[in-house]
């Protein structure tokens, strides 16, 4: 999937989240695996859903059509 930096740091701000780092944090994984994902921009189901439910958004929110 595709994965909308802006979509993202809008959900972050709404999440009340100040980092990618608290992010990572809810995740339970690494800011730098975090950093990788958001760099390459695309992801699995899978990572877009856990982030979804991370930042409390359905996935739409957070992605872009391909």
């Amino acid at each position: 999937m595709k994965l909308s930096r802006t979509k993202l740091d809008i959900a972050l701000a709404k999440a009340g989240l100040c980092s990618y780092k608290q992010l990572a944090q809810r995740l339970g994984c690494s800011s730098q695996n975090l950093s990788v994902i958001i760099s390459r921009g695309r992801c699995t189901a899978a990572t877009a859903a856990k982030l979804a439910k991370a930042l409390n958004v359905s996935v739409d929110k957070i992605t872009e059509l391909e």
